[in-house]
């Protein structure tokens, strides 16, 4: 009788043992990851993607991470439209502009920093910490940090016999020495890409460095920014770059090593952050060093251009609160120090670079001190509605002053920015 009551015991266990596993399975969280892919990106960028997603759930055995990786270009408008159908990503990083918590599909983030006693600002640098505080609260964390700074080559400096950039130099020294470095008949450039408009005055070095902001701390206003003296002055000493002087690379350099033409050998100086370093650590055949960015007079304090993607959580989402653990790992120390290992994106705090030794580095220590200062978010970062509307009073002026020959930037300026102010205003209503 006993056997039999054992046999029978073994049975039920056995049937019941597929039902126990898809409880257990049901136990099981699962968060969508969403990133993005750039043709800068390497092997190592999707791996990283992975070693993080396997690290979290290492550490949190209930929850279970899918991650999905899309191009970058058109990004933004696949998670809007996944969103608006009810199939958002739970969790995902780009480049949002802050005021896009208005639109109402961005989890606030303020009980799940005050409950784990994260202080932004004591934790990131100052730009990371910015980029997504809108109206009193935090809409996302950052997943990186970096600056702009200047990479120069070293070879083609000592060959011409031209002085190396020092720390505090000025945009006329940049000038002058894209000029002493250019020989077009050898095939020899001063600058490379990102010169010439609407790179120039939004995403490098020289943003914030030209004597002026184009765009109003709040994103809204490019009447009375972009169309001021001192700002057709700021587009002066970028387009004339390309007409005038004749320093830039030409298309056909851009065609063959992308936007980094710095990688060629033939350019002297390009405007650069350090998404580029590792590019340049692992290709360059010449010797090159980095030098801050250049400030725009000598009585002036050069202003840094820093940026960071950022991780956002659908106000959608089923699971707030495991995204958000997956969100705080990887925006923690821990996640921070996997992805620098990877030697892909830089730690968005600071004590990570010091533990690593990068704040002393050659190279890296640049980009850390511009990390440090006090800057703002990127112009082109303060209003969701800046590429629908402002970026093509840049794009067309440029195009009107190289491609047209028009010179007279003054009216140029007016007549673009009647347009862009227009269509911001329109969208803000």
């Amino acid at each position: 009788m006993k056997k039999r009551n054992s046999i029978v015991a073994v049975m039920v266990v056995l049937l019941l043992l597929p039902l126990l596993s898809l409880q257990a399975q049901d136990d099981v969280i699962t968060i969508t990851w969403w990133g993005t892919e750039r043709g800068r990106d390497t092997a190592e960028t999707r791996d990283v993607h992975f070693q993080l997603a396997r690290a979290f759930e290492e550490a949190n055995p209930g929850i279970n991470v899918a991650v999905s990786l899309f191009p970058s270009r058109g990004f933004n408008t696949r998670v809007a439209t996944a969103i608006a159908a009810g199939e958002g990503p739970d969790v995902w990083y780009h480049t949002l502009a802050a005021d896009a918590a208005e639109q109402g599909f961005l989890l606030n983030l303020d009980p799940y920093l005050e409950e784990d006693g994260i202080v932004p600002t004591d934790v990131w640098f100052s730009g990371a910490a910015q980029r997504m505080f809108y109206d009193g609260s935090y809409y996302g964390v950052p997943r990186d940090a970096v600056a702009a700074f200047v990479a120069y080559n070293i070879d083609m400096f000592e060959a011409a016999e031209v002085d190396l950039p020092q720390s505090g130099w000025t945009i006329e020294d940049y000038r002058a020495a894209a000029n002493a470095l250019t020989n077009r008949d050898n095939d020899q450039y001063g600058v490379g890409a990102i010169v010439g408009g609407d790179g120039c005055m939004l995403w490098s070095s020289f943003s914030f460095n030209l004597g002026t902001d184009t765009v109003s701390p709040d994103g809204r206003q490019v009447a009375g920014y972009l169309d001021t003296p001192e700002a057709a002055d700021a587009f002066r000493f970028c387009l004339e770059l390309v007409t005038e002087d004749q320093v830039t690379a030409p298309s056909e350099l851009q065609d063959q090593f992308g936007e980094l033409v710095f990688l060629s050998g033939d350019v002297a100086i390009q405007s650069i952050s350090n998404w580029e370093i590792p590019a340049i650590q692992d290709q360059a055949d010449f010797n090159w060093g980095v030098i801050e960015s250049p400030r725009f007079n000598a009585d002036s304090e050069p202003t840094p251009w820093t940026d960071s993607y950022v991780y956002s959580i659908w106000e959608g989402t089923d699971n707030p609160d495991a995204a958000w653990e997956l969100v705080s790992f990887l925006s923690g120390a821990e996640g921070q120090r996997i992805q620098a290992e990877a030697n892909v994106w830089f730690p968005n705090n600071p004590e990570i670079w010091e533990e690593l030794g990068w704040d002393e580095d050659p190279i890296l220590s640049i980009s850390y001190n511009e990390l440090q200062r006090e800057t703002v978010v990127p112009n082109y970062l303060r209003s969701r509605f800046f590429f629908d509307c402002a970026y093509a009073a840049y794009t067309n002026t440029r195009v009107r002053w190289i491609e047209n020959d028009e010179r007279d930037l003054e009216s140029i300026l007016a007549e673009e920015v009647n347009n862009a102010q227009f269509c911001m205003d329109d969208n803000y209503e």
